[in-house]
């Protein structure tokens, strides 16, 4: 047979071809493998993680109520006998679980704005001094009430029906109460106003009770507000505001009062408008996460009988 001199060398290229195809496949398939093999162990050291922090909450929720039982008088911001105590507020106890370092805080669960019932924007008035925020404060105010009343009359600023299908929002609004905070950042204009906290979570806002269990009513307590929302109650200037949040730090860090670290008489300012006492409820948060491991950070709220026989449970999530 004749030999066409252009077919040759045809082999060859298509050998190298096939060699360098197996040689993408292979390579792929060792991506794909590791990639598969640090997701699953991503993964099994998330749920590791939602593990440990149930496991360091509910050590906290039991010293807790241990530290309860033992000590009855529970005004917080005072030197306290007895080495490390569980109080609401926001100290920082650390935990080892299963070799994993876990942080966790108690906080007062009767702070944040109460926004529960059929008149919220009341509880706004006091911040409406704030010549920055006035403007937009009493607008959202007027779309609050417009969002939790029964009819479609419109206040001034704010919102109905009509409004919320112009903006693409058909379905509000609700024309009832509030069931949970968070849905205050359905009305347009509230998440400027009221942005999340450093843990993700709209902690400006007190935590609205679910259905049957009783509502968390009484003062904002002082060691668990931030220092911006008792700064517009209190009509703190921003070098004042500074300083508060640096005393609150003093406090949780080396259990310095605040008498001792703020001007004279602006710690007795602060206690006329929120309480130094516990309230009885509690947000425990439990946090995983560090440098060199994922993690997560659980949330609970309950509130213990008095002889914490009984526990009543507002909130457990993980976020």
């Amino acid at each position: 047979m004749h030999r066409n001199e252009r077919e040759s060398g045809v082999a060859l290229i298509t050998v190298l071809a096939l060699m360098a195809m197996l040689g993408v496949l292979a390579a792929s398939a060792v991506a794909v493998s590791r990639y598969s093999a640090a997701e699953t162990d991503t993964f099994c050291s998330m749920q590791r993680s939602v593990l440990e922090a149930e496991s360091a909450a509910n050590r906290t929720l039991f010293l807790l109520l241990s530290d309860r039982a033992k000590y009855a008088d529970r005004k917080l911001g005072e030197p306290t006998p007895g080495g490390e105590r569980f109080l609401a507020d926001g100290t920082k106890h650390e935990f080892t679980v299963n070799g994993r370092p876990v942080t966790v805080r108690i906080f007062d669960a009767v702070s944040g704005i109460d926004l529960s019932g059929r008149n919220p924007s009341a509880r706004l008035t006091p911040f409406f001094s704030s010549k920055e925020r006035n403007e937009a404060l009493e607008i959202l105010a007027a779309r609050l009430d417009d969002y939790t009343d029964a009819d479609e009359l419109v206040r001034n600023g704010g919102m109905e029906s009509p409004h919320y299908r112009a903006a693409g929002i058909p379905e509000l609004p609700r024309n009832r109460p509030l069931q949970f905070r968070e849905e205050l950042l359905w009305i347009p204009g509230a998440a400027e106003l009221f942005p999340a906290d450093s843990t993700g979570r709209l902690g400006a806002i007190r935590l609205i009770a679910p259905e049957g269990l009783r509502p968390l009513a009484g003062r904002e307590s002082l060691y668990s507000s931030a220092p911006e929302e008792i700064a517009a109650r209190c009509l703190l200037s921003a070098p004042e505001t500074e300083l508060l949040a640096h005393a609150l730090e003093a406090w949780r860090s080396g259990r310095k009062p605040l008498a001792e670290t703020l001007p004279p008489g602006l710690a007795g300012k602060l206690e006329l408008h929120y309480s130094v006492r516990e309230s009885g409820a509690y947000t425990i948060v439990a946090d995983t996460a560090s440098p060199d491991n994922p993690g997560c950070r659980l949330s609970i709220t309950v509130r213990p009988s008095g002889n914490a026989r009984m526990i009543e449970y507002y909130e457990f999530f993980h976020f």
